[in-house]
């Protein structure tokens, strides 16, 4: 489902992606392939991973990850050419997945560890997409694309980021305070961990965060929620 949610994106930005260093060498405007055997290659991964959940995870997780396809390309992508601010709608595509896998192991769709699981992956994402503007954003203002380059300062970009930093670090100890992770040992990790995120993010504050090293700052920030995911498993597997 993931590459079924990717191509049609692929597709529709087909135009956009050779203007621009970063997207210049996807497979449509490299050439790597047609636009035809991109879309017949979408339909078969589509058909080919909704069986795939449907068999493995039910009618509900199948129903969720079409959802998640269309909120991507239906909603996302379309509103990445009308705002700069087209990540906070779109942030809800990689909440989903996490549920998808709920639910397919037997879970309810409103169940509370589900939920703060989402809530920290929605929020997340928006931090991971303001550093990329930082490295990118001339580059999407000259493509088209509305760019927060074009709104705010970079001081302000670096702000906004760092707010949303903490956000999504309070994202995750939310994990702990609801007792979704309830070893002290696990507790511990995660606070000495999201401490030291913030301190190291706190160079957005001193402006030392540009287009130059933010791929590092990227970089680190999704160690950070890998390490949340290994920590919620390994309290698991203890309790």
């Amino acid at each position: 489902m993931a590459v079924s949610d990717s191509v049609p994106n692929q597709i529709q930005e087909a135009g956009l992606d050779i203007k621009m260093n970063r997207t210049h060498k996807r497979p449509i405007p490299a050439k790597n392939i047609s636009m035809s055997g991109a879309i017949l290659f979408f339909l078969a991964n589509l058909i080919a991973g909704t069986v795939l959940i449907y068999s493995a995870g039910g009618f509900r997780a199948a129903i969720i990850g079409l959802i998640t396809l269309v909120w991507y390309n239906g909603i996302y992508t379309c509103s990445k050419r009308i705002s700069a601010f087209a990540v906070v709608p779109g942030a809800v595509t990689g909440a989903l997945p996490p549920l998808i896998g709920w639910v397919a192991a037997g879970g309810g769709i409103w169940d509370k560890p589900i939920i703060f699981l989402e809530f920290l992956f929605f929020i997340g994402q928006i931090p991971h997409f303001w550093l990329l503007i930082l490295k990118y954003g001339e580059e999407y203002k000259n493509a088209g694309i509305p760019s927060l380059t074009e709104i705010l300062s970079r001081a302000q970009i670096n702000r906004l980021t760092f707010t949303w930093v903490v956000s999504s670090v309070i994202a995750a100890l939310f994990l702990c305070f609801f007792e979704i992770i309830k070893t002290s040992f696990i507790t511990g990790i995660l606070l000495i961990a999201s401490f030291y995120l913030i301190w190291i993010f706190s160079d957005l504050l001193k402006n030392e965060v540009n287009a130059g090293n933010s791929r590092k700052y990227s970089i680190l920030l999704d160690s950070y929620f890998l390490l949340v995911l290994i920590l919620l498993i390994s309290d698991r597997i203890i309790t």
